[in-house]
């Protein structure tokens, strides 16, 4: 009894040896498969791989957040050949889910009399937790202040490009660059920058 204990008590401190000395200089891979069974590895695999796609497939959904939002902002508009404005704003929108929604926006270019709206489709793309990715496609239409020169008006596309960053789970604020090409009688590109603050309902 004592021989087979003490045959048993050194194979023990043997194996302790072995997996000290061996096991830290060991690859990751190598490890995972000196104490699993390679049957088991095949059935981890497939069940990683299985949560993977789920994650993937899940994510978007759990994610979305229908809603809609109203914003306000203030910017400074440039063009060529007249100028800078100072301008302020407001938005209003509705979200599908967190990747696409549709807004409308209202800006008062005050240093030139002018006021433009716009309704566009707006695009997110999660770059973190808090920040986004923002892009913005739609129509303005835009008109001279009665008092103006000109007393001028159009249609012309918007384009825009921006970042969101939320400072909770309904309030977030946003810089962005807006451009309005000069396709019908605007007579200059408008290009606008602005920063502002959204609050989801």
């Amino acid at each position: 009894m004592l021989d087979e204990a003490a045959t048993r008590s050194g194979r023990v401190l043997l194996r302790h040896e072995l997996f000290c000395t061996f096991i830290p200089s060991m690859p990751m891979g190598l490890i995972l498969q000196y104490f699993i069974h390679p049957r088991r590895m095949q059935l981890m695999k497939k069940f990683m791989m299985a949560m993977l796609l789920t994650a993937v497939v899940v994510a978007p959904a759990a994610h979305a957040s229908p809603g809609f939002d109203f914003g306000a902002n203030i910017a400074r508009t440039t063009t060529s050949g007249y100028g800078n404005s100072a301008d302020f704003g407001l938005t209003a929108g509705y979200n599908f889910n967190q990747s696409i929604g549709v807004e409308g926006g209202y800006e008062s270019l005050m240093g030139y009399e002018m006021t433009l709206l716009s309704v566009s489709a707006l695009g997110r793309y999660r770059i973190s937790d808090h920040i986004h990715l923002l892009g913005l496609l739609g129509m303005s239409y835009w008109t001279e202040s009665p008092t103006g020169k000109y007393k001028a008006s159009g249609v012309d596309p918007l384009l825009g490009l921006g970042l969101s960053y939320s400072l909770t789970r309904a309030v977030s604020i946003r810089a962005e660059y807006q451009f309005v090409p000069h396709f019908n009688g605007l007579g200059t590109n408008l290009n606008t920058f602005l920063i502002g603050v959204n609050y989801r309902f």
